[in-house]
């Protein structure tokens, strides 16, 4: 039995709202959707995919649940390496997902902790696709092979591990697409993504069909198959391919009943039924999705609707479809809303004609979140990640807003920065400055990104702004800014390796946390004028009370706190030391009477200065912690935001752990 620890944050945790990240995309790469609900939860707008190391399953609507779950969303973090594919079982108590070493996960998604129920090497490489049964007991599995010897598609009924039958292979053992025939008697079509054939089967146990006069049409397609689906109720099977044709076939015989070629302009990736089973949608790299409506016995095919939704990104027409828009992937949530994914890996939720409403994006982030800034009096924040890609959010509701888009951003990329984004900060103005590994600074103000660009010379480490003076840390030096504009000569070079900076309000004072475990106090025009030796480790983090009188620091364990006055430890060595990894962020609260750290080690720990103690959240996030914040718009509550390297953002309501822990 696979363990299930850090599957999901705990459910006791007090957590109010996960914003989980975008899908994973690969350009030239089908991006796999799945709108199943299950039975359990019929008629709920689910959406399922994965994302990272993790799968994610969320409601399209604020006011759906997910079974015996008061969350919307969960992200299932179960996988060691990249996930590939994610579906839910026809019944909806089960998922199951793959991962790009060949792995495959069951799991529980009506379980509170969402207990892993097999876990199997299913393939020697990436599991593409994957398929339940209308029983939920056997999933077909198809994906690429390693060598010769294996196999690239597979069933199994899942119980009890063991093989269903013998499925054809395919060329160069390379199958990117599978379906179930979701009653009996069953049927299984596998798709091949270089010999473009379509492989059916019946059982169990499950052997291939032999052609006879056409059927089953195994050779329907000119070029690789990129997706096959059944209708719910098994009468028709649908597939698409790289020749950008649209076949229908019967769900039985598997005879072909039509053929439309060329409905798009480029490779088509995904097809999705409906729960009506006659609406049929694809998706392309032309930038649009198309709604077909399809007759009971599948002679019928008519065009009903196009989706532009890369003309919607771009704000206008376009001759080349730009490569952030091309359409990998689409599906019917929950069987009746249509939505895709862009390779920028945004989701579109698409109106159906007639309804009169206009494309909705879900944006945010698929690369790991590297910084964070946090704007209090506008009510807003900004993240940017390794993509180079900044977005907006709104710190009441915590909510994507949308992403800063460069001028002249024809490829819809979204890429401010063409190195990954490490630093950020909110200047006096509202104007927020990033700074990214091309070792430039970007400023954004009004949601626009400037023409200005603030040429560092050396790669940025961190960043920390007062009131008016500005600090960028670098691995050459220190660089320091006046209301935004470069005030020093240069780099001011340093005698150590700095790892993180703070200034203080009164733009008086810089501290620099060095990787010779020592805190340098330094005047406005770095001039020292202390050196705090407390930390027995590098210092990783900084922050400055909201009253400014005092500091803390933190580094691969400990969390230290000083007086700024005069450089007095509140809290020593050895006190606050229950990380396991680099501490990479710090928060005080409004009243600065609890500190919150987090780190590598995927923790969270609240401390009170007063008494002391700590309230600790394992699991707050894969991979690490990047940021933290309390917000000042809760009067008489403790709400902290974080962010994580797994494109999280959550939002926790700590209130009731504090004031029991601490007293307060």
């Amino acid at each position: 039995m696979a363990s299930s620890s850090n599957a999901c944050i705990p459910v006791a945790y007090p957590v109010v709202t996960q914003v989980p990240p975008l899908p994973n995309t690969v350009r030239g790469e089908p991006c796999n959707l799945d709108g199943q609900s299950g039975r359990i939860s019929a008629g709920k707008s689910f959406l399922s995919y994965v994302s990272g190391k993790v799968a994610v399953i969320r409601s399209l609507k604020e006011n759906e649940n997910l079974p015996n779950s008061e969350s919307p969303i969960l992200v299932y973090r179960g996988h060691q390496y990249a996930t590939s594919c994610v579906k839910v079982s026809t019944s909806g108590a089960y998922a199951c997902s793959g991962d790009t070493r060949g792995k495959i996960r069951v799991w529980a998604i009506d379980h509170e902790e969402h207990l892993c129920k097999l876990e199997q090497q299913a393939l020697g490489s990436t599991v593409r696709d994957i398929s339940w049964d209308g029983e939920s007991k056997r999933i077909a599995y198809a994906g690429d092979r390693l060598d010769s010897q294996s196999v690239c598609t597979r069933i199994i009924q899942w119980d009890a591990g063991n093989t269903q039958g013998d499925l054809t292979q395919h060329l160069k053992g390379k199958s990117w697409s599978v379906a179930f025939k979701p009653n009996r008697p069953f049927r299984l079509a596998t798709g091949g993504k270089d010999d473009g054939k379509i492989h059916f089967h019946k059982g169990p146990p499950f052997k291939k069909v032999i052609v006879e006069d056409d059927k089953p049409c195994e050779q329907a397609h000119s070029k690789g198959i990129n997706c096959i689906r059944y209708t719910s109720d098994g009468a028709l099977v649908a597939s698409v391919g790289g020749d950008k044709s649209l076949c229908i076939y019967d769900g039985k015989e598997l005879g072909l009943k039509s053929k439309l070629k060329d409905i798009h302009t480029g490779t088509i990736y995904a097809c999705a039924w409906a729960n009506d089973n006659k609406s049929l949608i694809t998706s392309s790299a032309d930038g649009t999705c198309k709604l077909f409506e399809v007759s009971p016995d599948g002679t019928s095919v008519t065009e009903k609707h196009t989706w532009k939704v890369a003309e919607h990104m771009l704000g206008g027409k376009f001759d080349k479809a730009p490569r952030g828009g091309m359409q990998l992937g689409c599906a019917f949530a929950g069987g009746i809303t249509p939505v895709s994914v862009s390779f920028n890996n945004q989701i579109s939720i698409l109106p159906m004609p007639g309804s009169g409403g206009e494309i909705e994006l879900l944006t945010g982030h698929n690369a790991p979140i590297g910084a964070v800034a946090f704007d209090h009096s506008k009510g807003v924040f900004y993240t940017g990640d390794s993509d180079g890609i900044i977005c907006k959010w709104d710190l009441k509701e915590i909510k994507a807003l949308e992403r800063v888009v460069p001028p002249n951003d024809k490829d819809v990329s979204y890429q401010v920065h063409k190195g990954a984004i490490n630093a950020m900060a909110v200047l006096k103005d509202s104007q927020l400055l990033s700074c990214g590994w091309d070792d430039t600074g970007r400023y954004t103000k009004s949601d626009k990104l400037q023409s200005e660009i603030l040429d560092i010379t050396a790669q940025p480490v961190a960043l920390s702004t007062g009131t008016s003076l500005t600090a960028v840390l670098t691995v050459k030096g220190v660089m320091l800014l006046k209301n935004g504009k470069q005030s020093s000569a240069g780099i001011l070079p340093l005698s150590y390796d700095g790892n993180c900076i703070a200034v203080s309000k009164d733009d008086k004072t810089i501290y620099v946390g060095g990787s010779d475990c020592k805190i340098y106090v330094y005047s406005a025009d770095l001039k020292e004028k202390h050196v705090i030796s407390e930390n027995l480790k590098p210092i990783h983090s900084l922050a400055l009370s909201n009253n400014g009188t005092m500091l803390a620091s933190a580094d691969t364990r400990d969390v230290c706190v000083f007086k700024t006055s005069d450089y007095s430890v509140v809290v020593r060595k050895g006190t606050f030391c229950f990380h396991l990894q680099k501490i990479e962020a710090l928060a005080w609260s409004p009243d600065d009477k609890v500190l919150a750290s987090g780190g590598n080690d995927d923790s969270i720990i609240l401390w009170g200065i007063e008494k002391k103690r700590r309230v600790a959240y394992k699991y707050a996030h894969r991979g690490g912690v990047v940021a933290l914040a309390f917000k000042t718009d809760t009067p008489g509550k403790y709400t902290l935001v974080s962010a994580g390297k797994d494109s999280c953002i959550v939002s926790w309501d700590v209130t009731a752990d504090a004031k029991k822990k601490f007293g307060l």
